[in-house]
């Protein structure tokens, strides 16, 4: 008798326990707002972010599906942020044009927010034999001297799934002000 209460002691706490685990993953892909030291951007939900100190990104999030057929090893879609001290802001923009695939558009502006220069451009490309869409969001911000390098990359066949996540990701990005 005393195994049998036991018994449903140990199964009661693991279904808690369960049910616990369950709730908390679920919460990872809601939707939030990142506030790092010097910027600031809102995941959307169905994006995971990826809290990792051995990252070489800033930010890192992707969605839980992967594609089909040979882009079965490729997240639906994922975000990274780089944080660039030992180039140029021209340098970084040059290098991104370069390795693009094709240009779908782009936009500079000078006239950013105070001490800040930007660069958006949208591409398409292909990835070990996938084709993939990108939209990037260079900011250099020269008080902190640093230039900030958000790719957000989709699985082409995703693209129109993913155009209101990317977009906001894309404009709620921002390098605070020292």
């Amino acid at each position: 008798m005393e195994i049998f209460i036991v018994g449903i002691f140990v199964v009661a706490l693991m279904v808690y326990v369960s049910t616990r685990i369950k709730k908390s993953a679920a919460q990872a892909y809601e939707s939030e707002t990142i506030e790092a030291e010097d910027f600031t951007i809102n995941k959307p939900a169905g994006f995971i972010n990826l809290v990792n100190d051995d990252s070489p990104f800033a930010f890192e999030a992707y969605t839980k599906d992967f594609g089909t057929d040979e882009a079965k090893d490729f997240r639906q879609a994922r975000a990274r942020l780089r944080r660039i001290s030992d180039s140029s802001f021209d340098a970084v923009c040059k290098n991104v044009k370069q390795s693009a695939g094709k240009i779908l558009s782009k936009n500079f502006s000078e006239n950013a927010a105070s001490g800040q220069r930007v660069f958006l451009l949208e591409t398409e490309g292909v990835e070990t034999n996938v084709a993939v869409f990108s939209a990037w969001k260079i900011v250099e911000s020269r008080k902190r001297r640093k230039i900030y390098e958000l790719q957000i990359s989709v699985l082409e066949e995703y693209k129109k799934n993913y155009a209101d996540e990317v977009a906001e990701m894309i404009e709620s990005f921002a390098v605070k002000q020292m």
